[in-house]
């Protein structure tokens, strides 16, 4: 079944068609955190009017939600407005992880997981880098998949892809109601985004 027939946007579609028609390549998503949800499943979230409140509680988002994948411990990768690509987590934590679909398909493929929320300085970066990849070893399907959509490979660059995505504004936030605290960004636990707004500061100037 095409995923033609969810609400996806038309490149979302094109990346999810193409990973869910691959065995091979879906194993390898979920192996990097990200399974991907059949079209049946992603329909169920649009017929459903109640499974943000059952995961997030009362509230509500500054962007339009639509649910893709999710992760081991339950968590969503989402499309958000203008094809931004956002993350729930099941501990309160939500925030933007890519600028489009594109980009988060080449962070996936490349560093084996779709964010990093100890995201620091590149060196940092660069021995995560070096772990993800060490820990996962060498995929044929990924790289397959990284060649075919011409996807960059350098590490500095994907260090800036990933950091120009996870500080995208306007933050992605969920306003608590009815007594329910807001959502924390995904660089830790705080209060107004504390530590996303400090890394900004000590890193994106």
């Amino acid at each position: 079944m095409s995923y033609d027939e969810t609400n996806l946007p038309r490149k979302v579609i094109k990346y999810l068609d193409e990973i869910n028609s691959d065995k091979n390549l879906k194993d390898a998503f979920y192996y990097c955190d990200v399974d991907i949800y059949d079209v049946n499943e992603i329909n169920k979230f649009k017929e459903d009017e109640l499974w943000f409140e059952d995961m997030c509680g009362p509230g509500s988002p500054n962007y339009d939600i639509k649910p893709f994948a999710r992760d081991a411990s339950g968590g969503l990768w989402v499309v958000l407005n203008n094809e931004k690509i956002g993350y729930i987590g099941t501990e309160g934590e939500c925030g933007i992880v890519a600028r489009n679909i594109d980009e988060f398909m080449n962070v996936v493929a490349t560093l084996k997981i779709g964010f990093i929320s100890e995201l620091s300085d590149e060196k940092s970066f660069y021995k995560i880098f070096e772990e993800q990849n060490k820990e996962f070893k060498s995929s044929e399907v990924l790289n397959s998949f990284i060649e075919k959509n011409c996807f960059e490979k350098d590490p500095s660059k994907i260090y800036h892809i990933l950091k120009l995505g996870m500080t995208t504004k306007p933050f992605f936030l969920i306003k608590g109601k009815e007594g329910y605290l807001d959502s924390y960004s995904l660089f830790g636990l705080d209060d107004g985004q504390k530590s996303l707004e400090k890394f900004i500061k000590d890193y994106c100037n």
